[in-house]
């Protein structure tokens, strides 16, 4: 296991690694006693087989990190007529941003807190992010406060990017949320997986638009078939909900949404065969994010579809001055009887 930072509290306990400054092996104490653990985990994060060939959070891929700037803009095809720019598939050496790959320093481990930080290369307009995990002492929630500092002014796309386990029964999770309007994604992506139409929009999550027509339920997973797919809900106006029914038990996501107006879910459920993933990964990220899906970090800072709409895909630093962003998952009992 990389070395890291326990975090315990009285509702709960992680662990804080080093590389992606990734939390991991998040467990909620509920208040009827149960213990509930969440958050999905690579099979492949195991001793030295976790270190190789792969970029950072790829090699525990789970939890919860911070994805400064968020995307990669990766190869892709059948891009909507829309969403085409030479900016869509400029690619960045990081999948996820330096923060999402590099070593994260220690500033601070006390009861129930860690703090972590990392500076950006001399080159880069960012010049630090921070990031403060505490557990609520009166809940099983986790508080996370990333705290961003431009060496230049400029604009980037951000994310939080916690993934939680599609390990259950079909269908027998269920997300709730609340938002102005879904976008599938823009393109098609290598893989394989892909269920929705591209390019489409939808009001609710049991209406996706599928592609080969007709429509599909997202709001409940997991599906029986293999699915690599992504959607952004814009505008959210409230926390995301999921409610997993076989353990009666949920976890609500919620962040400041003035700053980050927008939320990716992420599908990544037995689809991808190459390695490391070898059709086994079970993953749902729900990523508050300011961003263009997942694409690259200058397509999300200048014109997209999404910004055209009215929702930020880039948070604006400045020189010197910090940017403060919270986010917060409470785990909660869900009376299913």
């Amino acid at each position: 296991m990389d070395d890291g930072w326990p975090l315990t509290w009285a509702h709960g306990a992680a662990r804080i690694i080093p590389t992606a400054g990734m939390m991991l092996n998040a467990s909620f104490k509920l208040p009827s006693g149960r213990i509930f653990s969440p958050f999905a985990k690579a099979d492949w994060a195991t001793g030295d087989t976790a270190e190789k060939n792969l970029t950072g959070h790829m090699r525990w891929l789970g939890g919860m990190f911070a994805c400064l700037p968020f995307g990669d803009g990766g190869p892709a095809s059948e891009i909507a007529p829309a969403w085409d720019s030479p900016e869509f598939e400029a690619l960045n050496p990081l999948n996820h941003g330096f923060s999402g790959n590099a070593d994260w320093g220690l500033i601070e481990a006390a009861p129930g807190l860690v703090r972590i930080g990392l500076d950006y290369p001399a080159e880069d307009d960012i010049g630090r992010i921070e990031m403060a995990i505490s557990g609520d002492p009166h809940v099983p929630a986790l508080v996370f406060e990333a705290k961003i500092t431009g060496r230049r002014d400029c604009k980037t796309s951000f994310g939080f990017h916690p993934i939680f386990t599609l390990a259950a029964p079909p269908e027998s999770i269920e997300i709730r949320a609340d938002f102005f309007s879904g976008l599938t994604y823009p393109a098609r992506v290598k893989g394989g997986g892909m269920i929705c139409k591209i390019g489409a929009q939808f009001d609710t999550l049991d209406v996706v638009p599928a592609a080969h027509g007709g429509t599909l339920d997202l709001s409940r997973l997991p599906k029986p078939q293999p699915i690599e797919d992504n959607l952004q809900l814009c505008g959210v106006s409230g926390p995301v909900e999921i409610i997993y029914h076989g353990e009666s038990a949920g976890v609500r996501v919620d962040w400041d949404r003035s700053i980050l107006p927008s939320c990716q879910i992420w599908i990544s459920d037995r689809a991808l065969r190459a390695s490391p993933w070898e059709g086994r990964y079970r993953g749902l990220g729900i990523e508050p994010v300011a961003s263009a899906f997942d694409l690259s970090s200058t397509y999300s800072a200048t014109r997209n579809p999404i910004a055209d709409a009215g929702f930020a895909t880039a948070v604006t630093l400045w020189a010197n001055k910090t940017v403060t962003i919270p986010c917060r998952i409470e785990a909660f009992d869900v009376g299913d009887g």
